[in-house]
This record gives C-alpha cells, structure tokens and sequence, in this order.
C-alpha cells in the first residue's frame, strides 16, 4: 500500500483526497497547509511537513509556487518521492525540484490528465509532419480563479509544438488565454496552413479526471529511481 501525504488544501487536493476513498492500493496519511481547511475532520492535519514522524512514499503536491520549492526540500531530505501539479514555478521553485531528484523521483506536470499526456504526443507529431509554415496557436480556457495565464500546460504544449519543428517558431506560435466561469479546463492546439486546419483539442469535464491521473502516476512514481520523470514517462512505462 502507497502510503501518501498531500500538500496543500485547495480544490485539486480536496479531489485526491476523495479519490483516495475508493483506492484500496492508497493510505492518506494526512493533509498539510498553512492553515486548517474546514472539511479536515476526516483527515490528520498538519501545519507544516517538519510536524510529520510518519514513514511516507509519496507527497503529492498542489499548492502555491514557494510552497513546492519547501515540498521539494523537504522529500529531499526525506527521501520521499514527490509528483507535483503546482503551475506558475519560479526559477527557484524549479531548480529545487531538479535538486530533489538528484536523490529522489520526482514527477512534476501542469496537468496530471492521461488525455493530456497523449496530446502533448500527439502535437509533437503534429508540428512535425505539418507544422512547418503553418500559424500554430495555442488557446486555455480557465475557470475565473485560475491566476497564471497562459497555463503551465499551454506552455507545455508550446514546447511540444517547439521540439516537434525543426526550427522552433518564433512569431507563429501564439497564445491566448480565457478565465471565465466555473470551466474546469480546456486547452486547443491549432495549426492554420494555406488551405486547411489541424486542431487538437482536450476538455476536462472536472476534476477528478486529475486528480485519477495524480494517483496513479504516483504509484507508478515511487518505484523509479530517483530522477525528473514527466507524464509522457509514467505513460511509456504504465
């Protein structure tokens, strides 16, 4: 059994833990935030990670930039395995997770979503094959909470797109970005050449679709060796 420490208490971590419910294969041994949420009663809370004297395999993190440099420290000394969907990553925040997977495995992505695993596949593909002298953009589409914009997985699309050419686009790659409503998430990869278009497209109908996906990539996670694995990793691998 994966015993599995979360960080952080906002929506997406509220969702793992739910899902933990019917996972027979997951202990949750706790939550830890700044402050105590209000629906904490069914699990252990923790003000900080230092408070924690339990053997973890897995923290899963979905907090603030900052509060994954500390998770990322923290696993690292630790040797606790660590897969984070935080977005909006600072140099610093990223750099910390680099550090921690030179002795732990770490897995951090934008989005944890097996369908959006395959589609960052596929627009590689995409940019190669056709992208050359098409206008490429990238559009989100966001619930009005959502802060950063472009998104962390519309950028990783961006580098997809990127690696998929054999010159990386310059003033053909654009991105756009909606925040409106209570819209989980949706994210469009379009290719417009002289006379056709090519669109991929993702739409997460809510958020437990993540939260299945952290899961179980976190079980496979915490039988690698310690390195910085991706999505496209676990899939290959699963």
């Amino acid at each position: 059994m994966t015993r599995i420490l979360l960080h952080g208490a906002g929506r997406m971590a509220r969702r793992v833990a739910r899902q933990t419910r019917t996972c027979n294969e997951f202990e949750l041994l706790g939550l830890v935030a700044r402050s105590e949420p209000a629906n904490v009663q069914e699990h252990d809370y923790y003000a900080a990670l230092d408070e924690i004297d339990r053997p973890v395999d897995l923290l899963i993190d979905f907090t603030l930039p900052g509060g994954t440099r500390v998770a990322a420290q923290w696993c690292g000394r630790k040797g606790v395995a660590l897969l984070s969907g935080t977005t909006g990553l600072s140099v610093e925040d990223t750099h910390a997770l680099e550090l921690a997977a030179s002795k732990v495995p770490v897995l951090w992505a934008p989005n944890m979503s097996h369908g959006v695993a395959l589609m960052t596949r596929l627009v590689r593909q995409v940019a190669r094959d056709f992208g050359a002298g098409a206008k490429i953009k990238i559009r989100d589409i966001h619930h009005k909470h959502k802060v950063d914009a472009p998104s962390g997985t519309a950028l990783t699309l961006g580098e997809e797109v990127k690696a998929g050419l054999a010159e990386p686009p310059t003033a053909d790659l654009e991105f756009a970005s909606v925040r409106e409503g209570e819209l989980v998430s949706e994210h469009t990869v379009s290719f417009t050449a002289a006379d056709e278009v090519v669109e991929i497209t993702h739409k997460a109908l809510n958020r437990d679709v993540f939260a299945r996906g952290a899961l179980k990539a976190g079980a496979w996670l915490v039988n690698q060796r310690p390195g910085y694995y991706t999505t496209s990793d676990w899939l290959k691998s699963a």
